[in-house]
C-alpha cells in the first residue's frame, strides 16, 4: 500500500492502528499462538463499524502495515528508549511506526537509526525532548532482517546469512498489484487499454506471459472490464504455476486444495475451457466463490467437491484416472509476507512440523488420483525447505513409481534444479516452491 502524505500531528492515527495491532498479533503468551486476525479483514471490519474518510483510512491501513513489516527494529528502538527487555505494547508500537514512516515519507529514507531520528519517538512516549538516551547499539544480523528470531534462524542456516538478509529484505517491501488476464475473454493489450481508459496506469509482468502489473493500487471491482471477467487479481508468481501442469484441452484434471479457484481458473483457460476440472477442498466456504468466479470468466468446466478428508470416498472414482493432479497445499504462507506481514508474527516454528505432515499426506492423496503417465504437480507458497523439498523427498522415497520432473524456471537459476523456486527479492514476486513429478507405472 503507498504510504499518505505525513501528517500535520504526528499522533494522528496512532491510537487507530494500536487498537488493529492488538486484534492482529497474539498474545506472546504460547497458548495464543496463531490467534491473531488477518489484517485486511481487521482493517476490513474496522473501516465498517466506524467512519472514516480515504485519507484517514490510509493514514491508519499504512502505520498497521509499516508496523508489521518493520515490528522487530521498532520494538528494539522502543525498548533502548524505555530501557526495557519487555515487549512493547501497540501503542508504543504504533508510535513508534508514526516517526519512522513519517520521516520515511519525507525522505524516501531507511527506517532511522540515529538518535535525533528519534527525538519525536522520545516525545510521544512521554518524555522530555532535552532527555537523551545513550547511542543505540548497532543491531545483529538476526535483528537487521527484522524477522521472528526462530524464522530467522531458519531462513539463514538454509540460505546463508547474506542471501537471508536479502530475503528478508524484500519480504518488507509491500508487493504490487498484478492482474491474470482471462484468455477467454481478453488480451492483455485489451486489458492494459482499458486500465488506461479509466485512468490506471499497467505494464505487462516481465515473466507471466497474460500477467499485467499496476503502477498504483486502485478498486478494481467497479470497472466495466473487471465486472465483464477480463482478469483476476493474482500475483505474477502465482501466475507462473498453472502452467507447470501443461494442462491440456480434453483433459481431467483435479485442483485438490483449490480454495477460492484462483489456479483452477487459470488451468481453465490453459485448456480453451474444454475438459473437465475438479475443485476440491476440505473446507467447504473457501470453495464458495468458485461460482461466481466462474461465470464471470465464461468457464463451464469447473466442478467443486467439498471434500472431509483427503480419503474421501467422492474421490474414489477419480482414483488412478486423472491426467494431471495440482496439490496446491495449506503452508505457512511465508512466501506472500509482502501482502500480509502479520504471519510471521502469528506463526509458532512448531506449526512448520504440522504442516510438514499435512502436506506429505496430502501429495499421496493427489498421488492415488494420478493415471499412469500423469503428471503430479505439489506447489506451495512457504519458503521453508521442510514444507518443500523435503516433503517431496519423502514422497519419493515411499512411491517409487513417480519421477521428479525438471520445470523451467523464469530466469536460469541452476542452484534450484530441477524444482521451481521464486525467491521474492530473486523474482520480484511472491515466494513459491513447485515440483513436477511424472507417474511411470
Amino acid at each position: 500500500m503507498s504510504a499518505s502524505p505525513p501528517p500535520s500531528n504526528p499522533r494522528h492515527g496512532v491510537a487507530e492502528a494500536a487498537l488493529l495491532l492488538q486484534r492482529i498479533l497474539p498474545d506472546p503468551s504460547p497458548h495464543e499462538a496463531g490467534k491473531g486476525e488477518a489484517a485486511d479483514q481487521a482493517l476490513e471490519q474496522f473501516f465498517r463499524e466506524r467512519h472514516a474518510g480515504p485519507k484517514e483510512r490510509a493514514r491508519i491501513a499504512d502505520l498497521v502495515y509499516y508496523a508489521l513489516r518493520h515490528r522487530r527494529p521498532l520494538e528494539r528502538v522502543v525498548q533502548h528508549l524505555l530501557a526495557t527487555h519487555t515487549v512493547p505494547d501497540t501503542l508504543q508500537l504504533a508510535s513508534a511506526a508514526a516517526v519512522a514512516l513519517e520521516r520515511e515519507t519525507s525522505t524516501a529514507a531507511h527506517p532511522p537509526e540515529a538518535w535525533a531520528d528519534w527525538q519525536p519517538l522520545w516525545a510521544l512516549l512521554g518524555h522530555a525532548a532535552t532527555l537523551a538516551p545513550p547511542p543505540l547499539p548497532p543491531p545483529s544480523a538476526a535483528e537487521q532482517s527484522g524477522l521472528p528470531e526462530w524464522l530467522w534462524q531458519r531462513f539463514s542456516r538454509q540460505w546463508g546469512e547474506e542471501q537471508a538478509l536479502q530475503l528478508a529484505t524484500a519480504l518488507r517491501i509491500s508487493a504490487p498489484v498484478d492482474l491474470r488476464v482471462n484468455t477467454l475473454r481478453a488480451t492483455r493489450e485489451e486489458v492494459v487499454a482499458a486500465l488506461a481508459a479509466a485512468r490506471i496506469e499497467a505494464c505487462p509482468t516481465p515473466h507471466a506471459p497474460s500477467g499485467v502489473r499496476l503502477a498504483q493500487r486502485r478498486p478494481l471491482q467497479g470497472l466495466e472490464s473487471f465486472q465483464h471477467g477480463w482478469f483476476e487479481i493474482q500475483d505474477e508468481g502465482s501466475q507462473l504455476i498453472a502452467p507447470l501442469l501443461t494442462p491440456r484441452p480434453g483433459e481431467t484434471i483435479v485442483d485438490l486444495c483449490a480454495g477460492g479457484g484462483g489456479k483452477s481458473l487459470h488451468l481453465a483457460t490453459l485448456m480453451g475451457n474444454r475438459g473437465r476440472i475438479v475443485a476440491a477442498d476440505i473446507e467447504a466456504r473457501r470453495l464458495l466463490p468458485i461460482g461466481p468466479r466462474s461465470k464471470r470468466a465464461g468457464v463451464r468446466i469447473i466442478r467443486t467437491v467439498a471434500l472431509r478428508h483427503e480419503r474421501d470416498p467422492q474421490l474414489k472414482p477419480l482414483e488412478s484416472k486423472a491426467d494431471a493432479v495440482l496439490v496446491d497445499a495449506p503452508c505457512s504462507g511465508l512466501g506472500t509476507l509482502r501482502r500480509r506481514p502479520e504471519i510471521q508474527w502469528q506463526l509458532q516454528s512448531t506449526q512448520i512440523e504440522a504442516y510438514h505432515y499435512r502436506q506429505c499426506a496430502l501429495l499421496e492423496a493427489g498421488a492415488r488420483l494420478t493415471r499412469p503417465g500423469g503428471r503430479l504437480l505439489y506447489a506451495t507458497c512457504s519458503l521453508l525447505h521442510r514444507e518443500n523439498q523435503e516433503v517431496v523427498a519423502a514422497f519419493l522415497a515411499d512411491n517409487k513409481n513417480f519421477r521428479l520432473q525438471p520445470v523451467p524456471m523464469p530466469a536460469t537459476r541452476p542452484a534450484h534444479a530441477p524444482f521451481f523456486v521464486l525467491l521474492p527479492h530473486q523474482s520480484a514476486t511472491d515466494g513459491f516452491f513447485a515440483a513436477l513429478l511424472l507417474r511411470i507405472a
